[in-house]
Formats: C-alpha cells, sequence, structure tokens
C-alpha cells in the first residue's frame, strides 16, 4: 500500500468506520478501530520524518545551484500535458520539492514526481524542465516496455526509427514524424542508448522534460546536465526545419 493510499484509508476509517462500529457494535469495537488507525498514523509519521531529511537537502541543493525551492509545486506542473502526467495522472500522483530558477544557462524547474505503478509499488522520478524560445512539434522518447507497447492511447502515432536496437530500447512517439526523425538521428540514438535504463524525455511546445528514477539531492544537478546535454545534441538540421526553437549558438556567427 502507498502512502497516499494509506492516508486515504485512514481518513475513511475515522469518519466511516468509527462512527458506523459505535451504532453497531458499541465504544468496544470503536475503540479497537481507532487503536489501528492510531498504529496507521504512526507509521505515516515516521514516513513523513524519513521523507524530511530529502527536503531538507534539496533545500540546500538549490541554495548550493543558486535556485528557488518550494516544498509543494506552485507551478502547477501536474496540470501540464506532458505524456508522462497524463499517462500516470491519478489521485496518487504526486509532485513535490520545486527547485526553480536559470540553471546550465537555461530556465528550468527540477522536481519530484511519483506515481503509484500497482497496489504495492510506486515509482518515484527526479525529473527536469528546461526553456526554450519558440516551440517544436510534440515528441515523446521513453523507455520501451510492455506497458508502452500498449500505450498507442496517448494520442501520438509511433515512429520507427533506423536502428533496431534503438527501437527496442525506446517506444519514440511525435505528432511530427519527420521532426521525429531528423532530431533522433544516429549521434543522438548512440548518446541515448549510452544512457542506461530508465531515461525518458519529452519536448512540448517551448519546454523539454527529462527524468529518470529518483536521485539523492546531490545528484539533482546531473539530471539537468542530461538535458542540456540532450539539448547539445539536437541535430542542426532541426534548426533548419524549425528555425525559431533553437537558441542562438555561441559557436555561429550571425
Amino acid at each position: 500500500m502507498t502512502r497516499r493510499t494509506a492516508v486515504r484509508v485512514l481518513v475513511g476509517m475515522f469518519l466511516v468506520l468509527v462512527p458506523l462500529l459505535l451504532l453497531i457494535e458499541g465504544r468496544r469495537a470503536a475503540r479497537e478501530v481507532l487503536a489501528i488507525g492510531l498504529i496507521v498514523g504512526v507509521f505515516l509519521v515516521l514516513g513523513a520524518l524519513r521523507r524530511r531529511p530529502r527536503r531538507d537537502a534539496l533545500r540546500a541543493e538549490a541554495k548550493r545551484l543558486g535556485l528557488r525551492f518550494s516544498a509543494t509545486d506552485p507551478f502547477a506542473i501536474l496540470a501540464e500535458p506532458f505524456e508522462l502526467v497524463r499517462g500516470t495522472r491519478s489521485s496518487d500522483a504526486a509532485l513535490d520539492h520545486v527547485l526553480w530558477g536559470t540553471g546550465n544557462d537555461l530556465p528550468c524547474r527540477l522536481f519530484d514526481y511519483a506515481y503509484t505503478v500497482s497496489e504495492h509499488h510506486e515509482r518515484r522520478l527526479s525529473c527536469a524542465l528546461a526553456a526554450l524560445p519558440g516551440g517544436w512539434p510534440t515528441l515523446v522518447i521513453r523507455p520501451e516496455s510492455a506497458l508502452t507497447r500498449l500505450a498507442g492511447h496517448i494520442g501520438l502515432p509511433g515512429v520507427e526509427l533506423e536502428s533496431e536496437d534503438f527501437n527496442r530500447a525506446f517506444d519514440v512517439r511525435s505528432e511530427d514524424p519527420r521532426f521525429a526523425n531528423a532530431l533522433v538521428d544516429a549521434r543522438m540514438m548512440a548518446w541515448l542508448l549510452e544512457l542506461g535504463d530508465g531515461w525518458g524525455f519529452e519536448i512540448r511546445g517551448t519546454w523539454i522534460l527529462g527524468y529518470r528514477d529518483q536521485v539523492q539531492p546531490w545528484e539533482l544537478d546531473g539530471v539537468l546536465e542530461t538535458v542540456s546535454a540532450f539539448i547539445d545534441r539536437i541535430p542542426r538540421a532541426v534548426g533548419g526545419l524549425f528555425p525559431e526553437a533553437l537558441p542562438d549558438r555561441p559557436d555561429v556567427r550571425a
């Protein structure tokens, strides 16, 4: 059972079950349920205390990186139409520990995201959003799995690329296959394969999202650095197709 599910069960126990038992079984049964609820509450408090060091460490990391910090989400990122969020959005999804400002010379937002995979398993991710001028067609690059092979419901057509190894490792979807083929060239595919398991990227409008399994607070800047490396490896051919979407390059004179 995940933490958020446990909270809902506990609240339901107090609001519904305890008054019902008082009416039907009397005070003794109600006291037994209250005792169970107290035990569950203690475990939830202990869980909150275990999470506090991460929050404090991320606050310190934000200061080190020159970023602002909020324990909750001040930007309503969960309302954004990223496929990661849309595909996992539920009452159990949670987004917190948001850092924002300018990192690696890019406007950015870093955050923790967690969602329920099954009744007894929660996946936790470290995510980085980087903003760029202009805008691109929507593109999703995510680790291939049994789940993604059945995920045509996200509304984006799949894109098959030239590398079979890459197609087995990643699920690529885009509203513009021409854009996907131009951006995910042989150099980009080789780099993505070298990153290892768990990395995913999305492009939507002026935002690029990168995510991986949750890292330690002092490793969070590495997530942003990887998103920056992704941007650096975008082929120049993409600039020809969508010139308004790429920032000025210092190595190319106007």
